[in-house]
């Protein structure tokens, strides 16, 4: 048992071993013909860094020729395969811009797309990848309407503008956190501006009534806290969001917690009319 597990050892060794001394004789190699071998041999055994490594350096030779298309879309998937995005999706651009007719064109341009999709992170992180990729992705679809590809493509769309609004409502509901401390009337501020933004940009949001019963909260905490100069002005908005979400919302489990803010604003502004 102990024999035979030491042999299969060996035989991996062996084997790891002669794979980096291939490699290492065809990076020094000047036969392009061989290095062409070498880096199909390596992508068609799953090796990718070592394709990439070939195709890189034989790329400036095959330009012009007939084995051209070959080489750069097959450097674009070692890329990919290697979970190295970004340089995929440049690589793909690169090929369905240089090879427009080519049979591989209409996937050069997906992949490009669908890489920078594969590159985007959680909604809570920054979303240009997303945003690039959208654009990218839509794109495609103008140019490929009549796409195998079309159906994915616009899934991948709808699930980005699902992690942009996320991303929205969470930046919304963090400036709502913050509002404590020095800049307290400042975070108020900026949680109103935030959620009436989100109302804006995503009217048919599932979120908007959470984030309405907060903008209801936040104005008139806001109110109640501004120069006295201010505080008129801002209980009529508390009363505003109010109306607008009791129109909305009439049965929302937050409609005690709303209407105390009201009947609170109500009672703010009748002193303050007595008051001038």
């Amino acid at each position: 048992m102990k024999k035979t597990v030491f042999l299969t050892l060996l035989a991996v060794i062996i084997s790891l071993s002669s794979c980096a001394n291939s490699l290492a004789k065809l990076e020094k190699s000047d036969d392009y013909e061989e290095l062409y071998k070498g880096a199909i041999a390596f992508y068609e055994q799953g090796k990718y860094s070592k394709a990439q490594i070939l195709f890189e350096k034989i790329s400036p030779y095959y330009r012009g020729n007939i084995e051209a298309e070959k080489v750069q879309f097959y450097w674009a998937y070692s890329l990919y395969y290697q979970r190295l995005y970004q340089l995929a999706s440049f690589r793909f651009k690169n090929f369905y811009q240089t090879y427009g007719r080519s049979q591989y064109a209409e996937e050069s341009e997906y992949m490009a797309a669908y890489s920078l999709y594969k590159d985007a992170p959680d909604a809570n992180l920054d979303q240009t990848s997303s945003e690039e990729a959208v654009v990218a992705m839509q794109n495609f679809l103008n140019r490929w309407p009549a796409s195998r590809y079309y159906d994915d493509a616009n899934r991948i769309i709808d699930e980005l503008q699902v992690r942009f609004e996320t991303k929205a409502y969470l930046k919304a509901k963090l400036y709502h956190k913050l509002t404590t401390g020095l800049s307290y009337r400042n975070y108020l501020e900026a949680a109103i501006v935030t959620i009436e933004a989100f109302k804006n940009d995503y009217p048919d949001s599932k979120y908007n009534e959470e984030l309405l019963y907060l903008a209801v909260e936040t104005e008139f905490k806001l109110a109640d806290n501004s120069i006295q100069s201010k505080k008129k002005e801002r209980f009529n908005k508390t009363v505003a969001f109010y109306k607008e979400f009791s129109e909305k919302y009439p049965d929302s489990k937050y409609m005690d917690k709303v209407s105390d803010w009201y009947n609170q604003s109500l009672e703010e502004l009748k002193e303050l009319n007595k008051t001038q």
